[in-house]
């Protein structure tokens, strides 16, 4: 498979930029997580605002057999609320609202029950609001075209799910209310106001709002069928995954490039968008009315990852996946697209961020791979109690679970391993009269022990 993913992106090159030390780790991840005969992906990493890698691989039609290209556009989904949150900010800068306004004061028109609830609360996701998206009646609507004042009635039915402040519950809702604040409050379209404060000036040229229809450029998203999963379709084709980006609005209708993402996390974190204050708020994790602090500030996830901290979020929309990451302490950002909806870009660009921080352990070769590769040798009972068989034979080593066939290990420094295609790992740790392998994630951290029988 491995063989067969190497061999089918050789156009990688074609408009990709690398340092040369990582250019080969790199492409090799990529070639992971890609096909020459697949929707594909785009990532780029920049460090120090330097470009280190960007790339795509992967078709941009299916039909036409048309593979990715650098500068191609994509459906960003709700990294859109990043921009959106930094809107509203921009005019809390300009003295023009304030975060403790409650919404009613500027959409009169929606349920009593909602009015009170403030335009912070809203931003981090813990005003109690529900999300239009699990509601079967607009879930019926959104096929069609609507302004943004019908799709505002009609979301607006429902009731808190709970007391504001009470607890986190994402709310695609909320950004929608916020967008329309945004016009009220700047005299112009959601797009208009996005274009003139923050498109036009960061050189944003190819990015925008999509206003009407489903489209934007010519990636065409895709998503698998579920009876195949080999096979894939276009849910602008299918009526249940018809969204009409009227309705998505500023909680996930903006479409960008890798260039133009590049320059708005690099021009968000360097004070070039909104002030230092705001950016703080941003950044900072939310606290609930009993003092509890969540992972979601005001238009981004605060959380670490590989004990880092890290300022990102995901998007969503039907054909579309995207995620946008900074780690502060390393002046590192990322971002990845994919014109699948369901495949997260997040692993190929997790794998990359790794290698490019150092994440993992680096895989080792002679003299020391014996020497590791022996110390590894032995059986570990996993955590859901099934034994792991790891051995070392003819200097490659294997892993066997219970009855499943040999896999193909990767030896790396300090006793640990990985399997090919990702840099999670598993740590050989000997304390007193116990050994045991730790699973570590890239991602979620240290997981339960396999204890070595």
């Amino acid at each position: 498979m491995i063989n067969k993913l190497l061999g089918g992106i050789m156009f990688i090159g074609i408009g990709a930029f690398a340092l040369p030390a990582q250019s080969s780790s790199f492409e090799s991840i990529l070639a992971c997580y890609t096909s020459a005969d697949a929707p594909g992906i785009a990532v780029r990493i920049d460090q120090a605002g330097k470009p280190i890698y960007s790339a795509v691989a992967g078709l941009a039609n299916l039909k036409t057999r048309q593979p990715l290209q650098i500068d191609d556009v994509f459906q960003i989904g709700s990294v859109t609320k990043t921009f959106t949150a930094a809107a509203i900010l921009k005019l809390v800068d300009a003295q023009k609202l304030s975060l403790s306004d409650p919404i009613g004061n500027y959409i009169p028109d929606i349920n009593p029950e909602l009015k009170h609830l403030t335009i912070e609360r809203v931003l981090s996701h813990s005003a109690g609001l529900p999300d239009y998206v699990n509601d079967e009646a607009v879930n019926n609507l959104w096929h069609r075209y609507a302004i943004l004042d019908e799709v505002i009635k009609a979301i607006s039915t429902g009731s808190p799910l709970f007391a504001m402040g009470r607890e986190y519950r994402y709310s695609n809702s909320g950004y929608l209310y916020l967008g329309k604040i945004i016009e009220l409050v700047s005299g112009k379209s959601y797009h208009d106001y996005l274009r003139d404060s923050f498109f036009i000036p960061l050189n944003m040229n190819n990015t925008f709002v999509i206003e009407k229809g489903v489209t934007a450029g010519n990636v065409t998203g895709y998503t698998r069928r579920e009876s195949a999963p080999d096979t894939y379709l276009e849910p602008a084709l299918e009526q249940k995954w018809l969204v009409d980006r009227s309705w998505i609005s500023a909680a996930g209708a903006i479409a960008s490039t890798l260039t133009d993402m590049s320059r708005w996390q690099i021009a968000l974190h360097s004070g070039k968008v909104i002030s230092n204050h705001n950016y703080h708020l941003m950044t900072t994790q939310t606290k609930l009315n009993n003092g509890e602090l969540i992972h979601y500030g005001l238009g981004l996830n605060v959380y670490p990852i590989s004990n880092k901290l890290t300022y990102n979020h995901e998007g969503m929309v039907p054909g579309y996946f995207s995620w946008m990451v900074y780690f502060p302490d390393d002046d590192l950002t990322a971002i990845a697209l994919t014109n699948n909806d369901t495949q997260h870009p997040g692993p190929a660009l997790l794998d990359m961020i790794a290698v490019q921080l150092n994440l993992s352990p680096k895989p080792i070769n002679q003299p020391e791979l014996n020497l590791v590769g022996k110390a590894l040798e032995g059986r570990y009972r996993t955590a859901d109690g099934n034994i792991l068989t790891i051995t070392f034979e003819d200097q490659q080593l294997y892993s066997q679970l219970q009855s499943q066939p040999k896999r193909k290990l990767i030896v790396r420094e300090d006793n640990a391993y990985s399997y090919q295609c990702t840099e999670d790992y598993y740590q050989l740790n000997i304390q007193d009269d116990k050994t045991e392998l730790v699973p570590i994630s890239i991602y979620q951290g240290k997981q339960p022990p396999m204890l070595k029988l």
